[in-house]
């Protein structure tokens, strides 16, 4: 079983570089990038409303991105308001970010999408609470300033 197994590696590492070294043609759809599609103009114009924070970046996205953000603009129309201000924050947000910070979303979006479903909803459930401590956090902080702002002005009527 040993003998096989080192007779099938030699055998491999003599033909591994041989044919690594053979000449090939070049592959035609390879050698030539075709450049991304839909171009800005070609969008439609509810398109171009929906996608219009990614209008600076959408020369660097390559086919693949642009297409589902196609898809995303298509189904704007049909998306309940609430849903449609939010993608739009969000929309505007990716905008903001550097490529960097894209990448990264990317991956942990990647990272999470592997993760068994409990442990997603364990993840989603914390964010939740995470981002209603935010809120709380904001709301006490206005009444807070709105309270000091009552103050300021009532010393200064007397």
């Amino acid at each position: 079983m040993a003998k096989t197994l080192i007779a099938i590696i030699l055998c491999l590492s003599f033909v591994a570089p041989v044919s690594a070294a053979a000449p090939r043609e070049p592959n035609v759809a390879t050698s030539q990038t075709k450049p991304a599609k839909p171009d800005w103009p070609e969008l439609t114009p509810a398109q171009q409303r929906v996608l219009a924070p990614l209008k600076e970046d959408w020369a660097s996205l390559d086919t693949i991105r642009r297409k589902k953000w196609v898809k995303v603009a298509d189904r704007y129309p049909n998306m309940k308001p609430d849903a449609q201000k939010r993608l739009e924050k969000r929309m505007q947000e990716w905008a903001k970010l550097t490529p960097e910070q894209r990448s990264v979303a990317r991956e942990k979006f990647l990272t999470l999408k592997k993760l068994p479903p409990k442990t997603r909803e364990q993840i989603q459930e914390q964010w939740q609470q995470y981002q209603e401590s935010l809120a709380a956090k904001s709301e006490v902080a206005g009444q807070e300033a709105a309270g000091s702002q009552e103050t300021t002005s009532g010393g200064s009527s007397q």
